[in-house]
Order: C-alpha cells, then structure tokens, then sequence
C-alpha cells in the first residue's frame, strides 16, 4: 500500500496528490491496483477534486479528528459546469475501482439566488459517477443544497450526515446503503414557502436501489404552507426501462414531526411512479417508522395517510432485507 499525508498548507494539494499517484503508476513505480491511502491532516482544503483511478482508494482523517474538522470545499453548480459528473466538489469517476472516505467533510457552498431552473441550483457535494466500483463512507458530512449526494452502483453510507433541501440524495444506483446516518432537510436559502424532498430515486431496473436501515430524519422548521416529503417520483420509471425506478426502502427509520405522513409524493398524481406498487425487493417500502413528536418523545408512526404506491414490509422481509444489506 502507497500511504501519503498531506496538510491543507498548499493550494490544490490533493489534486497534485491524485496526479503523483497517476505518475506513480504511469511510470511502472507502483501497479493500477496498489491500494493507495491519503490521511487528510485537519483543516480546509479549497477547490473541486476528481478520482478516476483504478488503484483502490482509501481517504481519512487521524484517528480521533471530529469531521467537522477537516473541510473539502468549493462552489460548484449546474450553471457553472454542465452535466452531473461536472458540477460536484468531490468526483469519483467511471475509472475508479474501490473508494473508501472516512471522518471529513465535504461541503458545496452553492447558495440559490433565483427560482429560474435554467440558473442551474444542481450543486453536489459528491458525486460517485460510478455504476461497477465501490463507494464507502464513514463518518462522514455532505453538505449543499440542491442534489448534495448523486450516487450510481453500489455505495454505503454509514454513519454519516447529509444535509441538503431538493432532491439531495439521489441517483442512478444498483444499491445504496444508509446506515445509522443523520438525514437533515435544511430550509431553502431564498425563504418563503417551498416543498422539499429528501430523495429522487432513479434507480436500476428491478434493483433495491436506496435503503435506510436505523436512520433519523430531521428538519428545520419550515415557513407554514411548505411541505416535506421523504421521497418523491420523477415519472418516467417503467417496467422496460434500464433505470429510474423509484426503489427507496425505510427500515426502522425515525423521522421528525415536520415530515409529511404521505411519505412519498407523485405531486398529486402528475407523475407516473414505478413500481406502482412497492414490494420487499423494489419500489417504496418500509417497516418499522417511528415518529419524534415536539415533546421529544418517540412513537410508532401512524401509516394512516401514506402514499397509495408505498409498500409496508412485514417483519421477516424486514429482517431479510437488514441480513442482505446491513454493514
């Protein structure tokens, strides 16, 4: 293994970093699958990266640095890079193999200035543009607003927390795994009264998709008329198409008084949503949702109200599904 630290003293240091690796294996010094470790030493490290190597990736902080303490930072957004793989802080590209990030954070500084969509708000914090490697996140922070976390393949997420206002965590995934992770919906910068959404699952055809085992919920207090859904339906998903499922599962998840108790939304039947009907294996499902009322205390949630498409698992397919995919 190739073990490199390096301090936020030099500008661009981690992009120089990525290319001495490059230059490592272009010159035969190391192999294309010699594990590769940064220890990122705390601080703030300006500027947008990009991974797409095939040497597997492993990058963290010192043992015992809280993630709020080492910070990987930029603006970047639709409007200023076009397509997905372009507008993130952090990308991990189609070259690379297994990547590992643990105990940092990663934080796009996007701020809306416009309702107009051509502006281009879409602004990633990381982007894992992806579909045959590996991503794994411990203890990790995602911040922006719009789209903070755009993920395809396999990924898990474990004990991480992601915050963002519109479709932020989101994707074209085979499976992506949230574990005990801290999901929060901040409130949009432009104020008054707006929906939000947690995730846009896109995900492949008659795959799991994105499933949250033990995870909370929260979100800032909302001005009165804005509502919050946990999941919402892009409408073009169909039993032929590669991808856009709306494949998201909930499994002993808890969430805050300010989510909607519909849970998922086809914005008032205006969007198709497939599997029409979720199921253990695809679609939206849950089990086992807990509610945290304003008195601070935990109850189970009533299903009174949820979505027509959503799926409640009984408790062996809960418990399959946890055994299947659980860290």
């Amino acid at each position: 293994m190739l073990e490199l630290k390096i301090s936020p003293d030099s500008p661009g240091i981690i992009t120089q970093t990525f290319k001495k690796i490059n230059d490592l294996v272009r010159s035969g010094t190391i192999d294309s699958d010699t594990p590769v470790r940064i220890v990122l030493m705390p601080g703030v490290y300006q500027g947008t990266i990009s991974y797409n190597l095939p040497n597997p990736l492993i990058m963290q902080t010192p043992a015992g640095t809280k993630p709020e303490d080492c910070l990987i930072c930029a603006e970047n957004c639709e409007a200023f890079h076009k397509d997905t793989e372009n507008r993130a802080v952090f990308v991990i590209g189609m070259g690379a193999t297994d990547v590992t990030l643990k105990g940092f954070s990663i934080e796009n500084t996007h701020i809306k200035t416009s309702d107009d969509a051509a502006l281009g708000n879409q602004a990633e914090a990381l982007c894992f543009h992806n579909q045959s490697g590996s991503l794994l996140c411990q203890n990790m922070r995602f911040i922006s607003r719009q789209d903070t976390i755009h993920v395809k393949g396999f990924s898990c997420f474990e004990e991480c927390y992601v915050t963002g206002d519109v479709d932020f965590i989101w994707g074209y995934c085979d499976t992506s795994i949230f574990q005990n992770c801290h999901i929060h919906t901040r409130e949009d910068n432009r104020g008054g009264v707006r929906n939000a959404y947690v995730l846009q699952s896109r995900a492949l055809n008659s795959r799991p998709g994105f499933i949250f085992l033990d995870c909370v919920f929260t979100a800032d207090k909302r001005p009165e008329g804005s509502r919050i859904w946990v999941g919402r339906s892009q409408g073009t998903g169909s039993e032929k198409s590669p991808d856009r499922w709306d494949s998201i599962a909930l499994i002993n998840c808890t969430l805050d008084e300010n989510y909607e108790s519909e849970l998922w939304t086809d914005e008032n039947g205006t969007k198709a949503v497939f599997p029409q009907k979720g199921s253990k294996e695809t679609g939206w499902r849950e089990f086992g949702t807990m509610r945290k009322l304003k008195d601070g205390s935990v109850v189970e949630d009533s299903i009174t109200g949820r979505n027509q498409h959503g799926y409640i698992m009984t408790l062996q397919e809960a418990e399959e599904l946890r055994k299947e995919f659980a860290v």
